[in-house]
């Protein structure tokens, strides 16, 4: 597979999530600036569905991964630990297992990660 999100998923995950208030309890929006539209056109592609909407481009995947990330956050009442570690945690496990199978469907897999490594909001 010639998609690389690896590392940089996982750096720019730990980042972007932290930073952009993933951690917001229940009820926030899933993202800034995205539809209800957005979500519902990302949700059944694949990781390589996902990178090939993205324009092979490692921003717009790298907004994908986040935007299901914060719908995983509000639909399961949890919060995102405010460290980069665990952002990079999450975004390894998300790299990790679309290279071990890009036919998966992304939200499952970032909704695994993002279980694994959230915690119930407050």
């Amino acid at each position: 597979m010639k998609f690389r999100i690896g590392l940089l998923l996982a750096t720019g995950l730990a980042a972007a999530v932290v930073d952009s208030g993933a951690q917001a309890p229940a009820g926030a929006r899933p993202a800034r600036n995205t539809t209800k539209a957005d979500v519902e056109r990302t949700l059944p592609l694949t990781c390589v569905q996902a990178w090939t909407a993205s324009g092979r481009q490692y921003p717009q995947m790298l907004a994908t991964v986040i935007m299901l990330a914060k719908v995983s956050l509000a639909n399961r009442n949890l919060t995102f630990p405010n460290t980069r570690e665990a952002g990079e945690d999450a975004g390894k496990g998300i790299a990790d297992d679309c290279k071990a199978d890009p036919d998966a469907l992304l939200f499952a897999i970032v909704d695994k990660h993002v279980r694994r490594v959230a915690r119930a909001a407050p």
